[in-house]
C-alpha cells in the first residue's frame, strides 16, 4: 500500500514539472496579445511599450518581443511629447480664459509626468468657471444698477440716483463715479444760482441756471422757470420814479421822501471823454465820466469795461468824500420807493467792486434799507428779507470810515442798522 502511495506521489510531481513551461509559455503568450491589443486597439503606445517591453526583458527570444520593445519606445515617447506640448498649449489656453480648448488639451494627456498635473488644472477650470459665473451674474447687477442711476439722474431724480450709483463696484464703478460726479457738480452750480436769485444778481443768476439746463434739463430746482423768472427781472426796465412809500408818521416811520431829479447825458460824449482821462492817467476823473453813463444806463457794456479796467489800472483807495453819479442815482431809487428795481441794481454795484473801491458802505446799508423797509411794509412777516437786511448792514459797518446817513432814514431802520 505504501508503495503504491509513493508511486503515485512521484507521478504527480513529475507532471507538475512537466506542466510548467507550458504554463510559462500560456501567460508570455497571454501577455503578448495585450501588447498587441494595446497596440492596435487601444492605440496606446505607452501600454504596448511596458508590455512587450517586459516580455523582452524576461525572455529576449520569445517571439519579436525586442523588436516591438523598440518599435513602440519610440512611439511612447512621441505620445508623451505630444502629451508635454497638450499640457503647455492647454496652460496658455487656460490664462487666456479660453476655457474649452484647455480642457480639451488636458484631457487628451492619458499617461506621463503630466498626467496628474493635468488632472488638477482641469479642477481648476472647473472653479474657474464657477466663479466666473458668479462674477458675470454680479456684473450684471452692476450694470442693472448702473442704468437704474443713470435713468433716475436724467429724470432729475437725484435721491434714487445716488442709492444706486453709490452701491456700484466693479467695473462698472467708473462710470457710477462719473455720473456721481454730474450730480455733485449740479447741486453745487444750483446753490450758486439760487444765492445769486436770492440776492437780486438776475443776470448773473440766468447764466446759472441756463448752464444748469445744459447740465441736466429735468435737474431739481425748476432751472427753466427759474431762467425764464430770472430773464424778465434782469431785462426788466427800471420804471419811471413812482412815490410808493408811505407817509411818515408817528406809527409808520419807515424812510423819509428825497426826489433828486434825474439828468440826461451824451452817452457817446462821456464814453470818449472818459476815455481820454483814462489815457492821461486821470483815473479819478475818468470814473466820473463812466459812473455818469452807469447812474443812466447800468447796462452799458463800453463804461462796465471801462470801470473794470480802472478797477485794475488805479490802486489808489476811494474815499468816502468822493462822488459817485452811479451809487447817486440808486439812493434816489431808493427814495422813491422803487425797492425791488434798486436792490438788484446795488448788489450788481457791490459785486463789481471786487478790489475795495467804490462807496461799498453806502450801497450795503441801502441795500438792507430798501429789503427792510419792505420788510415793514409787508406786514413785518418775511423773515427772510429781515435776515439778508442785516448781512447788508453787518457788510456796510465792515467798511472803514463809513458812517450811516442817518438823517434821512427812519429811527426803525436805524435801530435794526445799530443792533446788527
Amino acid at each position: 500500500m505504501r508503495s503504491f502511495k509513493a508511486q503515485t506521489s512521484a507521478f504527480m510531481f513529475f507532471s507538475v514539472l512537466l506542466a510548467a513551461p507550458f504554463a510559462r509559455a500560456d501567460k508570455k503568450d497571454d501577455q503578448y496579445a495585450k501588447g498587441v491589443k494595446a497596440a492596435t486597439v487601444d492605440a496606446d503606445s505607452i501600454a504596448a511599450r511596458d508590455i512587450f517591453c517586459a516580455l523582452a526583458k524576461e525572455d529576449p527570444e520569445y517571439k519579436d518581443v525586442k523588436a516591438q520593445c523598440a518599435d513602440y519606445t519610440a512611439a511612447a515617447n512621441r505620445t508623451l511629447n505630444r502629451y508635454k506640448i497638450a499640457f503647455g498649449d492647454g496652460t496658455a489656453a487656460m490664462d487666456s480664459g479660453d476655457y474649452a480648448t484647455a480642457e480639451t488639451k488636458f484631457r487628451s494627456i492619458k499617461a506621463g509626468d503630466y498626467a496628474d498635473s493635468a488632472k488638477k488644472k482641469l479642477a481648476e477650470i472647473a472653479k474657474l468657471k464657477q466663479d466666473k459665473v458668479s462674477a458675470d451674474a454680479a456684473e450684471t447687477e452692476m450694470k442693472k444698477k448702473l442704468d437704474a442711476g443713470n435713468n433716475a439722474f436724467a429724470q432729475g431724480d437725484f435721491a434714487s440716483a445716488k442709492a444706486s450709483l453709490s452701491a456700484i463696484s466693479g467695473s462698472h464703478q467708473g462710470d457710477a463715479q462719473a455720473t456721481l460726479k454730474k450730480i455733485s457738480d449740479y447741486e453745487i452750480k444750483l446753490r450758486e444760482a439760487t444765492t445769486l436769485r436770492d440776492a437780486h444778481s438776475y443776470a448773473a443768476a440766468a447764466t446759472a441756471y441756463t448752464a444748469l439746463i445744459q447740465m441736466n434739463p429735468n435737474g431739481p430746482g425748476n432751472p427753466a422757470t427759474e431762467l425764464a423768472a430770472a430773464n424778465r427781472l434782469k431785462d426788466a426796465p427800471i420804471a419811471a420814479p413812482v412815490n410808493t412809500t408811505p407817509t411818515v408818521t408817528a406809527s409808520n416811520p419807515i424812510v423819509a421822501v428825497k426826489k433828486p431829479e434825474p439828468k440826461l447825458i451824451d452817452v457817446n460824449k462821456f464814453n470818449q471823454e472818459g476815455r481820454k482821462a483814462m489815457a492821461k492817467g486821470d483815473f479819478k476823473k475818468a470814473k466820473r465820466f463812466f459812473q455818469e453813463i452807469l447812474a443812466q444806463d447800468v447796462k452799458n457794456q463800453e463804461a462796465n469795461d471801462a470801470i473794470a479796467e480802472l478797477n485794475q489800472k488805479d490802486t489808489s483807495k476811494t474815499q468816502a468824500s468822493d462822488a459817485d453819479p452811479q451809487l447817486s442815482r440808486y439812493v434816489s431809487l431808493f427814495y422813491d420807493g422803487s425797492y425791488l428795481e434798486v436792490e438788484p441794481l446795488l448788489n450788481t454795484y457791490i459785486f463789481s467792486q471786487t478790489n475795495g473801491k467804490g462807496k461799498l458802505g453806502l450801497a450795503n446799508f441801502y441795500a438792507g434799507a430798501s429789503m427792510l423797509t419792505r420788510y415793514y411794509l409787508g406786514g413785518a412777516v418775511d423773515e427772510n428779507l429781515r435776515r439778508e437786511a442785516r448781512k447788508k448792514f453787518k457788510a456796510a459797518k465792515e467798511v472803514e470810515g463809513f458812517k450811516a446817513p442817518d438823517k434821512y432814514v427812519s429811527p426803525k431802520i436805524m435801530k435794526v442798522f445799530e443792533t446788527s
